[in-house]
């Protein structure tokens, strides 16, 4: 018959005998659950008869492990299975793969759940950045983004150890989130990126469409490989982002929803980028019709193709950009800083940061502001030179 015993609001203990010992002793597993809101007595027994006997089974079955036996290992994979999974977009779901099983679980998956500190996780975050700690072949220590990472699983998996009653509080309170290193956004300037359009007009025309595109709009790299021809509206003007594809090892590429909500939006382009997406929409159903039944284009009729149709992977427009630089001679930058030159090119043409914010697809205006911190200080003194013109006598003479 079930057995539990009300301990709180809303909790209550469930407790379940198990079989006697060679010495005839019997046992005792218990574990305390909280009753959802809202039902009746009668629903309220009910759930808890359920949760009871689930209880009991799991104990028969050997599947349930006592929250002061448990190693974190173990809670881990309970996290991955009844929490994790599904939760997170692809990119993140591979990060935290990565994390735990190279960075957390060789270090201390082996502990009890019950017996982590705060200090002890101080004394973990103080060796992992450590290659000699890791027996790293690399010499180098982690990267800051790493660390940070890191910092946020962690806190998340134990966040959810406290929320399950596996332990009574986490031991990554008080700690600190590792602070960013401030870099600069490296992008190229207004002249370098006159210079780039110019090398473009020598190659592919969907590729310096996707180049010239990636500087007047900030997409991202997986925004502009999972771009369809129905999120173009050509009369209006407009893009609009709703989807990206990426790339993990388990998965290969896959269309995914945006990297976060507010990466949801609709962007504003120039004429130049329309009269471009217009000839390329032309040469796309010229081909289409001319390769009949070998056109390997599917239902979703993306932007950006092979000349028989296949969407161009985002990891293909990384490398293509790699061998245009190498071959054009152009100061090198990443591809994803052609996002960069996007923000600062308007920042120094006086579009105010809120926009800029809104086109980039930042949650958040600080985000912009921190991130192009030196570029808003350069075009700060360029607006405190116009009163140089403005109020010189000599000048206005």
């Amino acid at each position: 018959m079930p057995s539990y015993e009300h301990r709180g609001k809303s909790s209550y203990r469930l407790t379940v005998e198990t079989e006697a010992d060679i010495n005839q002793v019997r046992g005792r597993e218990r574990k305390t659950v909280k009753v959802p809101e809202g039902l009746t007595a009668k629903k309220q027994k009910e759930w808890l008869d359920a949760e009871w006997y689930k209880f009991k089974a799991e104990i028969e079955a050997g599947a349930y492990i006592a929250p002061d036996k448990m190693i974190f290992s173990a809670f881990v994979e309970e996290w991955k299975t009844k929490f994790a999974k599904g939760k997170y977009a692809p990119k993140t779901e591979e990060l935290n793969d990565f994390l735990l099983d190279n960075l957390i679980l060789p270090f201390i998956g082996h502990i009890k759940l019950c017996d982590f500190t705060t200090m002890r996780l101080v004394s973990y975050f103080s060796e992992i950045p450590k290659p000699e700690f890791r027996k790293s072949k690399k010499k180098e220590q982690l990267a800051q983004s790493t660390l940070i990472s890191l910092h946020r699983l962690l806190k998340n998996i134990f966040s959810v150890a406290v929320t399950w009653k596996a332990i009574p509080v986490s031991p990554m309170n008080g700690l600190k989130y590792p602070k960013p290193k401030k870099t600069k956004a490296n992008c190229y300037n207004k002249r370098e990126a006159q210079q780039l359009t110019t090398l473009l007009d020598k190659e592919a025309f969907a590729f310096k469409v996707i180049i010239i595109l990636a500087i007047t709009t900030g997409l991202r790299r997986g925004e502009i490989a999972g771009l369809e021809w129905r999120h173009v509206n050509l009369d209006k003007r407009t893009i609009t982002i709703e989807q990206q594809m990426v790339y993990t090892k388990k998965t290969g590429h896959t269309i995914t929803d945006p990297k976060t909500d507010d990466a949801s939006r609709t962007v504003s382009i120039p004429q130049l980028v329309v009269d471009l997406l217009k000839e390329l929409r032309k040469h796309s159903i010229r081909e289409r019709d001319r390769l009949g039944s070998e056109w390997k284009g599917d239902d979703r009729l993306h932007v950006f193709t092979t000349s028989t149709g296949s969407p161009y992977r985002s990891t293909y427009i990384t490398n293509r950009w790699i061998e245009f630089v190498k071959e054009s001679g152009l100061r090198y930058i990443k591809f994803h800083e052609l996002r960069h030159t996007s923000a600062s090119l308007l920042i120094n043409s006086g579009v105010h940061s809120k926009i800029v914010s809104e086109r980039l697809g930042h949650s958040d205006i600080s985000i912009t502001m921190n991130t192009y911190a030196h570029v808003f200080e350069e075009a700060e003194h360029a607006a405190a030179e116009i009163f140089d013109t403005i109020l010189n006598k000599e000048e206005s003479k």
